[in-house]
């Protein structure tokens, strides 16, 4: 069980550069990645994307990527654009005849100028220096996968602990049924007696009706699928692999049988455990949608 929250980091270095790569994990629905590369990396962003892959199912992940050359392998030239040169001083030249006034031509004025003087340093990133990349990549993985790890543990744990409240819930409400069960019927007979009081009606229609009215009422059905949920829900806990989706299903499952629950409730007692069995539930939903 992995959170999809984590932080990473790696760095390493080749005869060209020293790289450092720094991973950010934060939930999300699918798998995201966003890459924040030097210039030079730009072309290996799609070997990037398939190391992150292999350890992340689904969530917006940045990878932040910083390169620093090494200054004796930085390869730079010097370029002198003569035809832009000769441009400017004669464009000086004539304004200077135009407006009467003396023109030196200075060469520290000229390559000042845009575009004269420019200096290329060499991109092409060599193969040791990509491989370099890679395993930084893979390091900054690592570090953040045993974050998720560490702190999918502690959810799982409170998660245990969740279910455990939630189960006492349900035998609560189990208990309840049968007192519910009861005053309902003395209330309808009750209702039945005073709107009915001094017409003869057949006790086995009356019996009858009075089914139809429990059957309705009773939550039963809701009390087994409620505990058939709790035990899916403990069982994919021991699974291994990305379990975030399949209980948030089933977070959304207990939610929808508690609120049914609730709605049919006619005693105080039991709306009190309603709302107890909703708030832990809320607290395991939080969690569940921190889990990948």
């Amino acid at each position: 069980m992995k959170s999809m929250t984590g932080f990473g980091f790696g760095k390493n270095e080749s005869p060209q550069s020293y790289v450092e790569v720094s991973i950010r994990a934060i939930n999300g629905r699918f798998f995201e990645p966003r890459f924040h590369l030097p210039r030079e990396f730009l072309p290996l962003e799609a070997d990037l994307k398939r190391i992150l892959q292999k350890m992340f199912g689904r969530g917006t992940i940045d990878v932040f990527v910083s390169r620093k050359p090494k200054p004796a392998a930085r390869k730079s030239r010097v370029l002198l654009n003569h035809e832009i040169a000769r441009a400017f001083d004669k464009s000086l030249r004539s304004l200077a005849k135009e407006v009467n006034c003396g023109y030196e031509p200075h060469v520290e004025l000229l390559v000042r100028l845009p575009e004269v003087l420019q200096v290329e340093t060499d991109s092409e990133i060599s193969p040791k220096e990509a491989k370099s990349l890679m395993q930084a990549m893979e390091a900054a993985c690592q570090a953040c996968e045993r974050e998720r790890l560490r702190e999918g543990k502690s959810i799982k744990c409170d998660l245990e602990r969740l279910l455990v409240q939630l189960k006492k819930q349900l035998d609560v409400i189990s208990q309840i049924r049968g007192e519910v069960n009861e005053q309902m019927q003395a209330r309808v007979e009750q209702r039945l007696k005073a709107r009915l009081k001094g017409i003869e009606l057949d006790p086995q229609r009356i019996a009858q009706e009075l089914g139809l009215i429990l059957e309705k009422s009773d939550i039963n059905e809701e009390i087994v699928r409620l505990d058939e949920h709790l035990q899916n829900y403990q069982g994919l806990m021991v699974d291994g692999g990305p379990l975030g989706k399949k209980l948030d299903f089933y977070t959304q499952e207990l939610l929808r049988e508690i609120n049914t629950i609730g709605s049919k409730s006619t005693v105080s007692r039991l709306t009190q455990v309603v709302v107890e069995a909703k708030t832990i539930i809320e607290r395991m939903r939080e969690q569940v949608q921190n889990l990948e």
